[in-house]
């Protein structure tokens, strides 16, 4: 049976893994309840799941072995999903650039109602003339399942990363909690 990798970055990466299949989950639950308003939570889900999964490939396949300089790198490119395609490379750079291209041009910040109407429905200029199309999109089931799967197919490979057993060595466990508490400390996560 397989050892579990432990080091900080597998630690980080398994942080932001976790994240975004608990988005993907979350949106798989909230999907099939239609209101514009759900509607655009669940691809806000999908938003930072891709985000997540991003920061994960990044930390995993980054060549730097300095964890700050990478968390910083990361937290540099905000929630701009085409900046983390483009630091990643765990997969191939076809994955990647599909991200960009279906998604590049959406945020998170579309996570309030008002924005997310403003942006695809916007109020007194009419339907279809907003920033982004709401019937190709939010409506178009088959779009959103694509993008639902696109997802799934980022974090479905990152999944070996974290797979294996854990060696009860106590005092490995303790100097990976007591690494990553400090990395927390250092990169201002968490005040001392």
């Amino acid at each position: 049976m397989q050892v579990r990798k432990t080091s900080l970055r597998n630690d980080l990466a398994f942080h932001f893994f976790t994240d975004a299949t608990d988005f993907l989950d979350r949106f798989d639950i909230l999907y099939e309840e239609y209101s514009k308003t759900k509607r655009f939570k669940c691809f806000v889900e999908l938003l930072m799941g891709f985000e997540c999964i991003l920061k994960s490939h990044i930390f995993l396949s980054h060549k730097s072995e300095n964890m700050e300089e990478i968390y910083r790198l990361v937290k540099k490119t905000g929630h701009d999903l085409s900046k983390l395609a483009d630091l990643s490379s765990y997969l191939d750079d076809a994955t990647y650039k599909n991200v960009k291209d279906e998604l590049g041009e959406y945020s998170v910040f579309i996570r309030y109602s008002l924005d997310a109407y403003e942006h695809f429905l916007p109020s007194f200029i009419g339907f279809g003339e907003g920033k982004f199309n709401y019937s190709s999109t939010m409506t178009n089931h088959a779009w959103m399942m694509k993008m639902r799967n696109l997802l799934s197919s980022l974090i479905e490979p990152t999944a070996t990363e974290f797979t294996g057993f854990v060696k009860m060595d106590f005092d490995n466990i303790f100097d990976d909690e007591k690494r990553l508490r400090e990395f927390a400390i250092k990169v201002g996560i968490v005040k001392s």
